[in-house]
Order: C-alpha cells, then sequence, then structure tokens
C-alpha cells in the first residue's frame, strides 16, 4: 500500500519532529543549567594532636580549581599542655589533603609545625617561646634523614633562589644545618634585629643540598591571641627553586572566630 501523505495534518508533523528532535536538547540545556554553579572550596589534610588541642593541615582554591591559600589551623586548647621538654622542642608534621587537586599547583609536599619552649638561638633574639610553622618542598621522608650539622647542609642553592639580603649567620641556629630541617636563612633587617625591638614574627627560608626546601612563618606564643590579624608580603626571590607553578606572595597569622582556630597561612598566589 503507498505510504499515505502528510497534507491537513502537516502541521502536526513538523511540530512533532520538532519535538522528537529538540526535546532531548531541551532537557540536556534544562539540566545543565539545574547543576550547581563551582563554588570556592577547601580541604583539609589529617587531624594531628598538638598540645591539649589539635592543628590540621588546609588548602583553598577559587571557583575555577586555582589555590588561593595554603595553611595550618590550631584549634584554641592547642597552646595549652605543650611539652616542655625536650629542650630542643617538638614537631609536628601535618600531610596535605589528599583529596585536594590544588595541591598538586602548588610546590609543596607536607606541613610541619614546631614547637620550642625556650626559642633558640640566637637567644637574645629568638630565645622566646614561639612556633615554628615549615612548609616543605621536599619529600618528609628525606626532610626527615638530615642530620645536625649535615654535610649537605653547607651546599647552598645559587644566591637568586633566596630574596635579596637574606643569610645564614654561621656556628648558630639559624646558621646550622638543624635535624629535620635544613639551614636557616634570615632575614637581617627584620624588626627583631633592631635594638629595643621583641621578635613577634618573622619569615625564614630553609636550604638543603643546593635546593630552597622550606618557606617558613616564625612566630612567638605571646601572639596568638584572638585578635591577631596579620598580613605581611613574603620576600621573594628572582629565581624560584621550581617553575609552573602557584607561589605563595603574602603570610597570615590571624583567628578564625566562627572555628575558634588560629591560623597560620601562605596565601595570595601567583605562578611563577
Amino acid at each position: 500500500m503507498a505510504n499515505l501523505p502528510c497534507i491537513s495534518f502537516s502541521g502536526w508533523c513538523r511540530s512533532a519532529a520538532l519535538l522528537a528532535f529538540g526535546l532531548p536538547l531541551l532537557l540536556a540545556c534544562s539540566k545543565d543549567s539545574d547543576s550547581p554553579a563551582a563554588q570556592p572550596s577547601t580541604t583539609y589534610g589529617p587531624t594531628v594532636q598538638v598540645g591539649s588541642g589539635s592543628a590540621r593541615s588546609f588548602i583553598s582554591a577559587d571557583a575555577s580549581g586555582k589555590p588561593t591559600e595554603i595553611g595550618m589551623a590550631l584549634t584554641e586548647t592547642a597552646l595549652t599542655g605543650l611539652p616542655a621538654t625536650p629542650a630542643t622542642g617538638t614537631m609536628y608534621d601535618m600531610a596535605l589533603p589528599g583529596n585536594s587537586n590544588a595541591a598538586t599547583q602548588m610546590p609543596f609536599d607536607h606541613l610541619s609545625f614546631g614547637w620550642n619552649p625556650n626559642g633558640h638561638d640566637p637567644i637574645p633574639i629568638y630565645g622566646v617561646p614561639h612556633f615554628d610553622a615549615h612548609f616543605y618542598m621536599q619529600p618528609m621522608a628525606a626532610q626527615h634523614t638530615i642530620t645536625l650539622d649535615d654535610p649537605k647542609g653547607d651546599i647552598f642553592p645559587a644566591t637568586n633562589k633566596l630574596p635579596a639580603g637574606y643569610s645564614t649567620p654561621p656556628n648558630v641556629v639559624p646558621g646550622r644545618t638543624v635535624p629535620m630541617m635544613g639551614r636557616h636563612w634570615i632575614d637581617p633587617t627584620s624588626p627583631e634585629y633592631t635594638p629595643g625591638t621583641a621578635f613577634t614574627h618573622t619569615f625564614v627560608y630553609g636550604t638543603y643540598d643546593g635546593h630552597v626546601t622550606f618557606i617558613e612563618p616564625m612566630l612567638t606564643k605571646a601572639m596568638l591571641v584572638p585578635s591577631v590579624n596579620v598580613v605581611k608580603a613574603i620576600p621573594q626571590p628572582t629565581v624560584y627553586e621550581v617553575t609552573g607553578k602557584y607561589f605563595p606572595t603574602n603570610y597570615t597569622i590571624r583567628y578564625d572566630a566562627g572555628t575558634k582556630e588560629y591560623i597560620i597561612s601562605l596565601k595570595d598566589m601567583m605562578m611563577r
């Protein structure tokens, strides 16, 4: 039998065809429009006991997944019950969040939070109870093999990999190679080197075996009060240890009233 022409119902036929082909596209568009827009995010690493409280690493990223901040968050109670011994201090290693794509876009491998109950050399400047917040750019296993006065600590990187003016004074911390850390480099123009100005916080670079291996905000325990709110520029080198990664331009020390945590972080990332 011959096919019947679609004459009187031609408009209906065209509409049906459009519906058949257009409905899936319309549904797909509707589905896309209903999908939530990407949002800035913060992910946290494992919790580590510190004093009577705890600490955890975190990484924040913007809506596109670009890292914006990396740091450590300490509970208020982490400032109590801190060990008085050993005199050389206690180190708390922190893994980075395992589910953060932003972590791979930065040079950092892990963090370490150091507690110095009696400070360290030079005692007239750094001989007060304080914390060292290390952001390591080498694997934790390699960092843990570094020994006191390790000869590889005396292999310095090219000077342009450190900020202009940074130095490593001999025979004292930070001028010795410290176990499980490396060689420390300080800014002699930092306020604590001005007579009559007490140390509160400063920024340190660390090296080992010819490489920059960590960067470090160093801060006194006394400054961690709820009113603390420090944002300070990080002195920058002219050449970076690795390229194609996001490096921080500011460090912060602040209190988060919502979570009741003290935040020590590096932020305001720039691709290098």
